[in-house]
């Protein structure tokens, strides 16, 4: 039996079963079973504080009614505003007219002609749905009926229209969205696009979240004038220490475009997985090791480059390179040791097969960490590993290596110079199987390598304060590499006139020679670092070495890097290589960017200009970029990429976006060079244009429009 009882004349609490109904204001008059309030009255019911003009409270049938000025705020969640509120506490039922609610969290609030709500279940009627200011909306969504589930956090709208000011611009049947950031299963917004040559383009992204530790979606796609398929990615956590994830993709080329556009296949299709765990040992098998382990997966495969080019509307978002390569690394690491097993496979898009490419299945490590004696006189360490050269088709071989430094070290003058010395033994082991080709027959026996060499090493670091709070810090160093003894044994003693690493090469037996000839060097460098109240603003490495050998002395490159913090807002980087036998630079890259708040801007320079092979390889390839803040709303920027070499526009954007707190407006033009696999050349490549239109309405989700122009 439910219990009504006085507090004061400016306060009334009413007990409801167990849930307590407490209806406080300045007038506050109790009739029986009814109470009703006035004068800033002010209701709480479980977590909800309504307030209103007048309430009335009926404890015998459990239905409060609110008037004039209704707020009703549920747990800091959701404000909601009516003329009108009754609400049924009993079977927890309630209507508003008219309805308005604002999402606290998101901003985003929905008004509607009524509203009748029964449990976690709320029907609307005519209404719309914003994110805006409400009092004149940017953008709204107009709805003759609607239903939001408070629970699942679901609002549900049907013939909906969406406005821009007073302007539609886009009508749906139906049109569902989340109020929170939950996973959940179902349909994600759609890309649309036109071009050319393709036809009109569509994706509907398909999303599964059955459970919080994995997801699904599948992207089906179409092209009407190309052909159709669909990519997937499935991502998984399966243990507190991992996470992956694995894409798969397919599409079928209509017979005629395939045909028009020469085009190698008429299905692209292939996967790439991603996975890494943290600490496989302790949570697979679970042991209680005390060192570190972990796995690292990143594979990829397709049957051309299309694969990558067809993955979404927007192409120029794609990386592509002729070469694929696919690797598994796992290590265990403690204090003293260091095992590793590391696989790499690669793919070549411009083979039509990959069966005589070399593979590393696996590479075995294992290293010792560096151990000092002598009160830190003496310090050494090893490394060794075996390497497994694998193809389907050809000879392979396994490679064993051993390295043991062994380092003495000392420091002068009261530790300003540092004195080092260090015997690096290493050795080479390698052996042959499998059949080789006929055209290889007695190329390859088995192998022993060993060699010995000495290097001397002298450096100081020297600290000096300026003025100004400027602080100088010079590392001059200087080291000599004597090759002492060399021993050849079988492969390595045939080949080691004729393959060098450093550019010699004769024939397929150099595959798995891996030395260079032996030589002494000198190196010398100087780095300088500048720092003004404690953050350094300039580095500066300068390096040059040495090389003698049986055939005399040359000079190596002399190469100097440069990092240079000008002001607050410019940045300056250069790299530069110099060649004195050739006279010349042969490697220059330079970097100057400027960030403010308004103005975002940068251009830089790559050069390159090398022997390989006797025969001089040139690159040379500018990229800029910039963007202008307008004023908080607006957003200008653009992109350029050149291959001076090619005389080649790679790639160019300008574009501009229109931002505010709820509502985001793009369009930008895009120029993009990208690579085909075609029946005539395994180079071929099409350059691509596109308009792009991108629409965001904040915080529900956004759009984007493409019209592609005929590639060439």
């Amino acid at each position: 039996m439910r219990k009504f009882y006085w507090i004061s004349l400016i306060a009334s609490t009413v007990l409801l079963g167990e849930e307590r109904v407490e209806l406080y204001g300045v007038n506050v008059d109790a009739n029986g079973s009814f109470a009703t309030a006035k004068g800033n009255p002010v209701a709480l019911y479980q977590d909800e504080i309504i307030i209103a003009d007048e309430l009335m409270y009926d404890r015998n049938t459990s239905i409060m009614e609110a008037k004039g000025n209704v707020s009703i705020f549920k747990k800091g969640q959701y404000h909601g505003i009516s003329d009108y509120t009754r609400m049924n506490f009993e079977d927890d039922t309630r209507y508003s007219a008219p309805y308005y609610a604002v999402d606290q969290l998101s901003g985003l609030w929905m008004s509607a002609a009524e509203a009748q709500g029964c449990q976690n279940d709320i029907d609307l009627s005519s209404g719309a749905v914003s994110g805006c200011d409400s009092a004149d909306p940017l953008w709204k969504i107009r709805f003759t009926s609607g239903d939001y589930n408070t629970e699942n956090m679901w609002v549900n709208l049907y013939n909906a229209r969406l406005e821009i000011g007073e302007v539609p611009v886009f009508y749906l049947p139906y049109f569902g969205y989340p109020t929170d950031r939950t996973r959940r299963t179902g349909l994600l917004i759609p890309i649309m696009g036109w071009s050319g040559s393709e036809g009109f383009y569509y994706q509907q992204p398909i999303y599964f979240a059955p459970h919080n530790w994995w997801d699904l979606e599948l992207r089906p796609q179409i092209r009407t004038m190309r052909g159709s398929g669909m990519y997937s990615d499935f991502r998984f956590i399966d243990t507190p220490s991992s996470q992956g994830s694995i894409r798969m993709g397919y599409f079928k080329e209509q017979s005629e475009y395939a045909l028009k556009n020469d085009l190698a296949h008429i299905k692209h299709y292939g996967y790439d997985i991603n996975y890494q765990h943290s600490a496989p040992l302790r949570e697979w098998f679970d042991t209680d090791l005390e060192g570190e382990s972990g796995l690292y997966i990143e594979g990829s495969w397709m049957n051309d480059v299309d694969y990558l080019n067809l993955q979404q509307s927007d192409e120029t978002k794609n990386t592509t390179a002729n070469q694929v390569m696919s690797r598994i690394n796992g290590y265990y690491n403690s204090e003293d040791n260091y095992l590793g097993a590391y696989f790499k496979h690669y793919q070549y898009l411009n083979l039509e097969s990959n069966d005589e490419t070399i593979q590393t299945l696996p590479t075995l490590h294992y290293h010792r960490y560096l151990e000092s004696f002598l009160d830190d006189y003496l310090l050494i360490s090893g490394d060794a590993t075996a390497t497994h050269y694998y193809r389907p088709n050809g000879k392979r071989a396994i490679e064993g290596n051993f390295n043991v430094p062994m380092t003495l070290q000392t420091s002068l003058f009261e530790e300003y110079i540092e004195l080092s010395y260090t015997a690096n033994a290493s050795s080479k082991v390698i052996g042959f199987y499998a059949n080789e080709r006929p055209a290889e027959a007695g190329m390859y026996e088995p192998g022993k390598y060993a060699q010995v060499d000495h290097t001397i090493s002298i450096g100081s670091t020297l600290v000096k304060p300026y003025e100004n709070n400027l602080t100088h810090v010079i590392n001059p160093f200087a080291s000599y590499t004597s090759a002492g003894s060399r021993y050849y044994d079988g492969y390595y003693e045939t080949y080691k006139d004729s393959c060098d690493i450093a550019g010699t090469y004769a024939g397929v037996a150099c595959e798995f020679y891996t030395l260079s000839a032996p030589s002494d060097t000198l190196s010398l460098g100087i780095n300088n670092y500048l720092f003004k109240r404690g953050k350094q603003f300039v580095v500066d490495r300068l390096s040059q070495n040495f090389r003698y050998d049986d055939q005399g002395s040359y000079y190596g490159e002399l190469q100097n890097e440069l990092e240079w913090m000008i002001t607050r807002t410019i940045f300056f980087y250069n790299q530069t290589a110099f060649n004195h036998d050739r006279n010349r630079i042969t490697k220059e890259q330079n970097s100057l960017r400027y960030n403010s708040e308004v103005v975002n801007a940068g251009i830089s320079h790559y050069y390159t200009d090398q022997l390989r092979n006797n025969s001089a390889e040139y690159a040379s390839y500018w990229t800029a970029d910039a963007s202008y803040q307008y004023n908080r709303y607006y957003l200008i920027y653009a992109n350029v990429a050149y291959d001076y070499t090619e005389a080649l526009l790679k790639r160019n954007e300008i574009g501009v976006l229109y931002t505010q707190r709820c509502f985001d407006l793009g369009l930008r033009f895009v120029q993009n060079r990208r690579p085909v696999l075609t029946n005539s050349s395994a180079n071929d490549s099409v350059e691509d244009s596109y308009i792009f239109l991108t629409i965001t309405l904040k915080p529900i989700g956004g759009a984007e429009f493409d019209y592609k122009l005929t590639g060439n």
